[in-house]
């Protein structure tokens, strides 16, 4: 009209589109010769597409997904249960951990202090150490009740005896529990003192505290594991040697 060409650009099934726009004689929409006029450019089928992304919940970079928690702790409190939420709040806390830290070096001060003395002999200072050491045991007690509470116990794949040094942390305060009971008994036949030996793995709780540290000692081990069949290759050498020189 008004002495412009308009050139059909395609055709499909009568048709057509053309060039620059506009519908063909059958009324289509442009992109969409068959569709209706007043049918919407855009069809069903992307519109939905483009809802479902939208729906979809995208996570921020840098932020960290909700830990897997285990519903119930100990078959009695569930995620929504205040005292196991306060738990783990506290357990999470950065101020929780240094003090769990420094309360192990005060004990591995502790222990580094004590002097033992032959015929159950004692003196001032280790008095006082005995005192201090109930209150060690009842913080280290505290602690694991409250990740017990907070993580679980065992069954679940995120719970407190699935990490292996929480299995050693475990280990250390109930033979802390064990020996403060028996001492308070006193009962006759048993020494106690036994028991209180394996105070000096309580050093080894800095380890599950602190996890760069963790990172190097799983290195260490499991570079001494290819290691002990040299270990025993140089031992049976050193027999044969043995028996020879015999």
């Amino acid at each position: 009209m008004d002495g412009e060409v308009r050139v059909p650009a395609l055709q499909n099934g009568g048709a057509q589109t053309w060039e620059g726009g506009g519908t063909s004689e059958r009324g289509g929409v442009e992109g969409y010769p068959n569709c209706p006029p007043g049918y919407p450019s855009n069809p069903p089928e992307a519109t939905g597409e483009k809802a479902d992304t939208m729906k979809k919940p995208t996570r921020r970079p840098g932020v960290k997904p909700p830990p897997d928690r285990a519903k119930r702790s100990i078959y009695l409190f569930r995620l929504k249960n205040p005292i196991r939420q306060l738990f783990i709040k506290i357990t999470e806390a950065k101020w929780f951990e240094i003090i769990i830290l420094l309360t192990i070096m005060g004990t591995c001060i502790s222990l580094a202090v004590f002097t033992p003395l032959p015929n159950g002999d004692t003196n001032s200072t280790n008095d006082f150490l005995e005192e201090i050491e109930i209150i060690f045991t009842v913080i280290f007690t505290t602690e694991c009740a409250m990740r017990i509470v907070a993580l679980g116990f065992i069954a679940h794949p995120t719970a407190y005896l699935r990490n292996s040094w929480n299995i050693l942390d475990f280990t250390i305060v109930m033979i802390g529990m064990v020996s403060e009971v028996l001492a308070i008994l006193q009962i006759e036949g048993f020494d106690v003192k036994a028991l209180r030996a394996f105070r000096v793995l309580r050093p080894l709780r800095l380890i599950s505290g602190v996890p760069s540290l963790q990172i190097v000692m799983n290195a260490i081990l499991m570079a001494i594991i290819p290691l002990i069949n040299i270990a025993l290759l140089v031992l049976f050498v050193i027999i044969i040697y043995s028996i020879i020189g015999l």
